[in-house]
């Protein structure tokens, strides 16, 4: 069984920008992630590591617009677990 030299070297060059590809888009999520705690943590002035309606209205307005939707436990507040249920909810509705 002969195989192409060409085809071997297209095949890895494939698979070498795929991983490369792969490597980008990851480390473009976890930069974007670590953008969200950012502005979380900013928004979260009373630093109890949640939002309440009014910091998320003055930080995180896009979040203020659903903030019942994503306060799934109907305390008032938004933890950092519950806004990440609502994006994977949204992003699987898609």
């Amino acid at each position: 069984m002969s195989i192409d030299i060409r085809t071997s070297t297209a095949a890895i060059a494939m698979l070498a920008l795929l991983v490369s590809l792969s490597a980008c888009a990851q480390a473009d999520r976890s930069q974007m992630a670590q953008k969200a705690r950012d502005r979380f943590n900013a928004a979260d002035v009373n630093h109890d590591g949640l939002l309440s309606r009014n910091e998320a209205q003055e930080g995180m307005p896009r979040l203020a617009d659903h903030f019942d939707q994503i306060d799934t436990d109907h305390d008032g507040q938004l933890s950092m677990a519950e806004i990440v249920a609502y994006v994977k909810q949204r992003r699987a509705s898609r």
